[in-house]
């Protein structure tokens, strides 16, 4: 009993420590934005800042602001540098950038400790905002441009990146000043200054590796086909070392990592799972046809012989190895139209079409949970599955729903052929969302009065649920439920017509469906 006891103290003791930090956490940065405004009488956290469509796409990098005195004047930013995220705090006010501060980074001091000294910060005190601030190497001749710190260009061009969507957001709030849109990634021109080196980053230690130091590994040599989602097959002759032999050089042994992440000089990003590590050798090409690969595709680029092209990730900038991935537990599967029909489209155009599609972030506001740690998995009819994580999805990603290949993630990182078309379905660690019309490409079916069934039990376990002896199930409509139980759930077929979803087994039980639930208990 007295263990018992001891266990309950020390849980206590945990919660509050973390509740502890997250409240010192908020009241620094709180503290921050008050030393901007001495004089301020109230100041509030507004954390939906960017909930409007416009802002959101315009002015991705904006996370949350703050309201001082009854206007919104405070903004908190991040753009990804050198080795990952920089957020900045900027304070503006009567169309005046006041100053900022940099609230956190990942950047190597090697390249960037210097963007938080005060000599590099007050470059952006008491500036107009009239114009978008302007990054140069040497010598001021404007009053927006800003002198970046010497040898951190894409560290410099970050916070630059930053400020300016600051400055977006505030006209387009207070002013109703629609300004040019400010990507949250330092675009690839930038980087392509910076094509000679790579980052591998895990917990608790980094290593990065120039173009020459990549030709000192052991050598793999290999013909592979590249195939792209568009069908598109490319026969290469590979070489370069594996990620395996590289990271065991340093000590890390691959298999003890639930994923890595890999992120390009334009943006790109893929997840690779366990599974697909396991049976992969990913190889850290520098060269392809016996020829040393191309300065646009430099540092190096993946070549992962038995996945597609979404894999093939070029200009590798950074790999992020991952101790921890949320395990799938799927307990409901949605239908995509009733979902998403009180969220407004947005008409994107992408290479030349312009279609309706939806934002990933505003779907994921549907679910009760969403777990940061976990995947973002898309699913497509040619067996393509291809994770993201959600931190990625919830600004600028969209699922396309009319045009060629849809539906389709769509984003502006996104070359053609990189995509997953022709999605059966979507998923997070608890909800999975699929597209009846082309999930009945994969499951088995059956012909019920003259329309083509999908069989349920197939329809939730692609959706990736899964249950154990004595479940049940509920089915969701506009006005009712119905309990199933197992073994009724494995009878039921779902018919999708006209775009809606109706429920049969034996006969018609359920129109307009909106979703089955899991029932755990």
């Amino acid at each position: 009993m007295k263990k018992k006891y001891i266990i309950i103290f020390l849980i206590i003791l945990v919660v509050a420590g973390s509740l502890f930090y997250i409240l010192n956490d908020a009241s620094e940065e709180e503290e921050a934005v008050r030393s901007f405004y001495p004089d301020a009488k109230r100041v509030t956290l507004i954390k939906d800042i960017n909930d409007d469509l416009y802002s959101s796409l315009y002015f991705p990098g904006v996370k949350r602001a703050y309201e001082v005195d009854g206007e919104v004047c405070a903004y908190v930013v991040s753009c990804v540098g050198y080795n990952g995220p920089i957020e900045v705090l900027a304070a503006l006010d009567d169309d005046i950038l006041i100053g900022i501060k940099v609230l956190s980074h990942e950047e190597s001091p090697d390249y960037a400790e210097h963007i938080e000294y005060d000599y590099f910060l007050n470059r952006f005190k008491d500036l107009p905002i009239n114009k978008y601030l302007n990054l140069v190497v040497l010598d001021k001749e404007n009053p927006e441009d800003i002198i970046q710190v010497t040898g951190a260009t894409i560290s410099s061009q970050a916070v630059v990146n930053a400020v300016n969507a600051a400055i977006g957001s505030y006209m387009y709030r207070n002013n109703n000043i629609k300004m040019a849109k400010v990507p949250d990634v330092v675009p690839q021109e930038t980087w392509q200054k910076d094509i000679n080196s790579f980052a591998i980053n895990w917990e608790g230690g980094s290593v990065r590796i120039d173009t020459e130091e990549i030709k000192e590994y052991e050598q793999v040599e290999m013909d592979v086909v590249l195939i792209n989602t568009t069908g598109t097959e490319t026969k290469m002759h590979v070489k370069g070392p594996t990620l395996r032999h590289v990271l065991e050089k340093e000590g890390i042994d691959l298999s003890e990592y639930a994923g890595i992440g890999v992120t390009g000089r334009d943006g790109y990003y893929t997840l690779i799972d366990r599974e697909k590590l396991a049976v992969n050798d990913i190889i850290l090409t520098w060269q392809v046809n016996r020829k040393n690969i191309k300065d646009e595709d430099k540092p190096v680029r993946l070549s992962v012989p038995l996945e597609l092209g979404p894999y093939w990730v070029k200009m590798v900038t950074n790999i992020d190895l991952y101790k921890d991935i949320s395990p799938k537990n799927i307990d409901k599967v949605h239908m995509f139209n009733p979902l998403t029909e009180d969220i407004e489209p947005y008409y994107y155009e992408y290479y030349g079409s312009k279609d309706k599609a939806f934002e990933v972030g505003k779907i994921l506001r549907k679910f009760d949970e969403v777990d940061e740690k976990g995947f973002f998995t898309m699913a497509a009819t040619d067996g393509l599955e291809k994770n993201e994580t959600i931190s990625l999805v919830r600004q600028r990603y969209f699922i396309k729903v009319e045009g060629d290949n849809a539906p389709m993630n769509i984003s502006p990182n996104f070359k053609l052929g990189m995509n997953v078309k022709n999605m059966t379905h979507f998923s997070t660690t608890k909800d999975a969302v699929i597209f009846p019309e082309k999930m009945i490409e994969v499951v088995r079916t059956k012909s019920i009065e003259g329309n083509e069934g999908l069989l349920l039990e197939d329809v939730l376990l692609t959706a990736g649920m899964r249950w154990n002896e004595g479940i049940k199930f509920t089915a969701v409509s506009m006005d009712k439920e119905i309990d199933l139980s197992l073994e009724e759930m494995l009878n039921c077929y779902l018919i999708y017509k006209d775009g809606q979803a109706s429920l049969y087994k034996d006969k018609e039980i359920m129109t307009d469906l909106i979703r089955i639930e899991k029932n755990e208990t």
